[in-house]
């Protein structure tokens, strides 16, 4: 049996009537040395179905799997499992209610044969309906800028899963999802991206649909927050196994200013200054090095955090005499509260904080992209 160039890899679960037009949309790629291996996690409409008939039809490319007992295992372990039965050079991800363009797998095999260096690219997702009608927006963003992509990744997400291609020996390398958390996809792109930095393609290579059952689409807040703070915790206890950047002190004491920050946000403010404790040890340089963390606090503009920041560090004259970290905290503690009452109850002139925030952006621009 030959081995195909790509394994389109698809996550099945209660979208039937999405399914045709997921299937036909990779079944009519232009590239045409590939396989596409669905798992199903135990869905409960009549998905199994719609997806034997196409796998009847094409026997030669497709494959169906489920779970041991059709048991619903979550998307880490069906991604994992599709992995696991996937023969492909490259690997690529699929929701089963996105739609990919008919050119996105010949495009994304001429970069990465063309650039043998790059270990995974991504790119941009166009929004559509549950009628498969375009919408305004997109997901995902070209972070190719940024002058350190890993730590971008920490404070947000700028990759769209469903546009990922990327080689099987780096996600050998790299290690299986891991199966404890929801928002896995992340948390795997910081291990991935810690050892090969990725590639961002121009131009949308699929249709993300937008409907009433999308996981992770107007998720409350807070639910929110918990994931990102497991991530960051799944990331930081790894950390000394996935070398790389990873593996630094600083990278490390940053994932815990991160997690200290979501905590608060959680309002469990207690936890939050254990983590920054623990941040300070990690990295004890952060002690004598004002501008990292000003950075930092500057990028997280939450006074919460920057007060919290401050009692553990005491009030040392050298970090006051500092110019760039004692701006990073005025913006934080007087601009910002000032910007949201400014349109209602002017209390600075408008030039005046346009002033200011201009300059507190100077401050922070080497730290990540804007």
């Amino acid at each position: 049996m030959n081995i195909p160039i790509v394994s389109v890899c698809v996550a099945s679960y209660n979208h039937a009537r999405f399914l045709p037009a997921m299937l036909d949309g990779i079944l009519g790629q232009t590239f045409r040395d590939f396989e596409i291996v669905v798992v199903d996690d135990g869905s409960t409409d009549h998905s199994m179905e719609v997806l034997q008939a196409y796998a009847k039809r094409n026997p030669e490319i497709m494959r169906v799997y489920t779970h041991p007992g059709g048991r619903n295992l979550g998307i880490s372990a069906t991604v994992n499992l599709g992995f696991e039965k996937s023969r492909g050079k490259y690997w690529c991800p699929h929701a089963s209610d996105d739609v990919s363009y008919l050119d996105r797998l010949a495009r994304q095999v001429a970069f990465l044969e063309n650039h043998p260096d790059v270990g995974w690219l991504y790119g941009i997702a166009d929004f559509i309906d549950g009628n498969s009608r375009r919408l305004d927006g997109h997901q995902g963003e070209d972070a190719s800028s940024c002058l350190d992509l890993i730590e971008r990744l920490t404070w947000s997400n700028p990759i769209a899963s469903p546009t990922t291609m990327i080689r099987r020996e780096c996600m050998l390398l790299v290690g299986k999802w891991d199966e404890t958390l929801v928002c896995s996809d992340w948390e795997y792109w910081i291990r991935l991206a810690a050892r090969y930095p990725p590639v961002f393609l121009p131009g949308p290579v699929l249709q993300y649909r937008i409907h009433g059952s999308n996981s992770s689409v107007n998720m409350p807040k807070e639910r929110e927050l918990k994931y990102y703070l497991q991530c960051l915790a799944a990331v930081r206890k790894k950390a000394d196994f996935v070398g790389g950047r990873i593996n630094l002190p600083r990278f490390k004491a940053l994932l815990e200013f991160q997690q200290a920050k979501a905590l608060i946000l959680l309002g469990d403010l207690e936890s939050a200054d254990h983590m920054l404790d623990a941040m300070f040890r990690t990295d004890s340089s952060l002690r004598e090095d004002p501008k990292r963390l000003a950075q930092w606090l500057y990028l997280a503009r939450d006074r919460r955090l920057s007060w919290a920041t401050l009692r553990q560090l005491g009030m040392r004259s050298a970090w006051l005499a500092d110019k760039d970290f004692m701006s990073s905290l005025l913006y934080v503690l007087v601009y910002c509260p000032l910007r949201a009452h400014v349109k209602t109850s002017p209390i600075l002139p408008r030039s005046v904080m346009e002033m200011a925030r201009a300059h507190y952006s100077r401050i922070a621009r080497g730290a990540l992209p804007q």
